[in-house]
C-alpha cells in the first residue's frame, strides 16, 4: 500500500514546524520565551515546567542547562 505526503504527516514534534511560533511571526509578537508560554499556555503558565515540558519547548525558547 503506498502512502502519500499528505498521508504521512503527523501531528508537530521535536523538530517539526511549531504552530505557536508560527503564530508569533505571522503577528510580529516579539519572539521570547516569556511571549510563547503565554501564548502556549494561554495566558496561565505554570510557576515552573517539568523537564519534560521544558523539552518540548522550540530550542531557542528552553532555559539552557549548564
Amino acid at each position: 500500500m503506498e502512502f502519500s505526503e499528505k498521508q504521512m504527516v503527523s501531528n508537530p514534534q521535536h523538530g517539526n514546524k511549531d504552530g505557536i511560533k508560527e503564530m508569533m511571526v505571522k503577528f510580529n509578537i516579539p519572539l521570547t520565551r516569556e511571549n510563547y508560554l503565554d501564548l502556549a499556555y494561554m495566558g496561565d503558565v505554570p510557576e515552573e515546567l517539568s523537564a519534560e515540558e521544558e523539552a518540548e519547548l522550540p530550542e531557542e525558547f528552553q532555559i539552557q542547562q549548564e
